[in-house]
């Protein structure tokens, strides 16, 4: 499937659970990350980030960081 910048996708995340996240610029062979494909992606929900943080993931109270998301780690298009 094909993803555009602005989709809303559930990822499979390295930290355990399933979060959403909003894609935001795709990334293609970048020099860092094991040169594999993917997207800057933001945490759109409050409970996801809060659920990352439960599972060890140092992300501070009420942000919505941005994150690297890997091809392979996307399960789904949400709908919109």
């Amino acid at each position: 499937m094909k993803y555009k910048v602005g989709d809303v996708v559930l990822v499979d995340a390295f930290a355990g659970p399933k979060v959403r996240v909003c894609l935001k610029k795709r990334v293609l062979e970048p020099k860092d990350f094991w040169g594999a494909d993917g997207w800057d992606a933001q945490l759109i929900y409050k409970k996801d980030v809060d659920i990352l943080r439960q599972n060890g993931v140092p992300y501070k109270k009420e942000t919505k960081p941005i994150v690297f998301v890997f091809d392979w780690e996307i399960i789904k298009k949400k709908p919109t």
